[in-house]
Formats: structure tokens, sequence, C-alpha cells
């Protein structure tokens, strides 16, 4: 939108100066940025917190009895997979396609977007696992949408993340080698039978799905690119804790029906999942300055990780996950 060259009056709440601050940044240098934002010049802005995130602090601005929300990020994010261009892609994709917020623009110099404060609440456990069909949908619509331009090949995510985190002085676990052994392992299996990438979140944390009476939303598009189908079906179940019959109904949604590929192909990519947040974490304790325990949170994911592909059914998963879904 053009700019109308004014400059409007941003007030940050002074009870949160604090809170803006942990964004390594004063108060007064968030609403210089909210101010130069083009389409609300000579606008009133009422800019206050809005909890949660852990790589990005995130605000609500008011203008015009309207609200949007603008996210700060932490620093050099491009090193976890952050890609800013991808992102605004993907969430206009969505946006288009009526299962994301819609889109203002960026905010500038962050390049972050600005994107409507849509209605909703979010679930955990069988509150969740009852709209489980809604959320399916909203993947299945997005994974059908057509190429983007990034991709997230996660096998090569995890390599990143070591890499990444090790030139900064930050040694991977004694996990990560035998984790990266099994990752190995998937990757083989699933190119016996290889299935066209899709247009992929990356990130369904129940954070990022927000539920309204009548329809759901997808949240926080930053990770994605193009991705093997099942990564996004694993990660939403192994972030949400769904129970096996919710897996059961996730994949007779998608797939319309459950055969033992489906199923080994997904409980892998709950594998790969683990493995990728884990390490995602471990790049976060070389980078981050957030007071964020990052080490313990890579410990358990890495962890949890670990339980999977010491379960029994794991060799049988290879060998279905290598055959073709039909």
């Amino acid at each position: 939108m053009p700019s109308t060259g004014a400059t409007p009056t941003v007030r940050p709440v002074d009870r949160f100066r604090d809170v803006l601050c942990k964004t390594g940044m004063r108060p007064d240098g968030v609403a210089a940025l909210v101010a130069r934002v083009p389409g609300w010049g000579g606008r009133a802005a009422d800019l206050r917190p809005l909890p949660g995130g852990i790589t990005n602090r995130n605000f609500v601005v008011a203008v015009d009895g309207r609200e949007w929300v603008i996210r700060v990020p932490g620093e050099r994010t491009e090193l976890l997979g952050i890609d800013r261009s991808n992102e605004r892609e993907a969430a206009e994709r969505a946006a288009r396609l009526g299962i994301g917020p819609p889109v203002f623009g960026e905010l500038p110099d962050v390049r972050t977007l600005i994107t409507e404060l849509v209605p909703g609440r979010h679930l955990e456990g069988a509150a969740f696992e009852a709209r489980i069909g809604d959320v399916v949908d909203r993947i299945q619509r997005f994974h059908r949408s057509g190429p983007l331009a990034g991709a997230f090949p996660v096998h090569r995510v995890v390599e990143w993340h070591a890499r990444d985190a090790a030139t900064r002085g930050t040694v991977a676990p004694g996990a990560y080698e035998r984790l990266h052994q099994q990752s190995r392992r998937i990757e083989k299996a699933f190119a016996v039978a290889p299935r066209p990438l899709v247009p992929s979140h990356n990130d369904l944390l129940p954070a990022n799905v927000l539920f309204d009476d009548d329809r759901v939303w997808l949240l926080d598009f930053e990770y994605a690119g193009m991705n093997d189908e099942f990564f996004d079906l694993g990660n939403l179940s192994v972030n949400a804790g769904l129970s096996e019959a919710a897996e059961h109904e996730v994949l007779a949604r998608y797939f319309g029906q459950v055969t033992p590929v489906h199923w080994a192909r997904l409980q892998l990519m709950k594998v790969m999942s683990e493995f990728r947040e884990g390490m995602w974490a471990v790049v976060q304790t070389a980078i981050s300055t957030l007071g964020t325990d990052f080490a313990g949170y890579a410990d358990e994911r890495l962890r949890s990780c670990e339980k999977l592909v010491a379960r029994p059914e794991f060799t049988t998963w290879l060998e279905d996950a290598a055959r073709p879904l039909t």
C-alpha cells in the first residue's frame, strides 16, 4: 500500500516496556518500525505484546479498529532455516486459500510479516483431537496448492543445524551421530518408492493452529517449503501428542485409507520431526540471547527421538515405508 508520507502516533503500553526490551530493541524502536509501515501514515496505533513465541517477540498493533500481529525476530534466524521470502509466499498462499490470516505487508527493515489478528483459541489433548479432521483438511488444502519456491529437505536440515552449531562453538550432542544414521536409513527407505514433494508448513505445533467455532487457521509459515507430505502429518502428531486412534483418523482423512505403508511413513516422519526439533534447539543454544533453556529442550526432543527409533517396530516401519503407497 502506498504511504501517505505522514508519521502516525504509536503508543507502546508503559507496563509492557520491559517485555518490549527483551526483543533486543527499545520500545521506541519497535514503535518506530510500526510508524514506518506503509498505509498507516497519520493514524494512531496502539502497541501491546502478544504472549507466545520463543524465536520471535510478537505484538499486536491496533489501527483504525483493526488489529494486526507483528513479530520482531531474534538474532540470526536465517540459521534456523527461516527465509523471509519463502515465508511470505507461503503465508500469502495460505491467506488466499482461506486457511491462514490475511497478510497486510512487511515490517520495515525486519521483513517479518504483518498479519491480521484472527479470532480463535488454542486447543490441546482431547479437544484438539476432536477437531483433527478440520486440521487435516487445511493441511491437505495447502499441500495441494502447487509448488513453492522454497524447500525444506528435512534430512539435510538436521545436517545443516549440526554444521551451523559447530561453526559457532556448540558441538552436537552424542545422540546426533546415532540419529543421523537412522535419518539416512529413513531417507533410503522413502527413496525406494518416492512421492512428489508438496508445499509444507513444517512447524505444526498446537500453538500454530487456531480454532474458531466454524474454522481452523494455520499460523506462522516461517519454515514453509517443499517437503515430503508425511512430514507435516508426523510433525502434527508428535507435537500435539496425538493418540494412536487420532493418527489413524489423520491418515484416513488425508488418504482415504490406512495401510501399513501410510502408518510406517507417518511413524518415521515423527522420528524426523523430533530429530529436526532437537537440532533446531542445538542451533538456538549457539545463537540465541533469549533466556530460554534451549539445551534442555534439545535434550528432551532428542531423547524422544531415540525412544522412537528404539521401538521394536522400527525395522518393520523401514521395510513398509519402502513400498509404494498404492
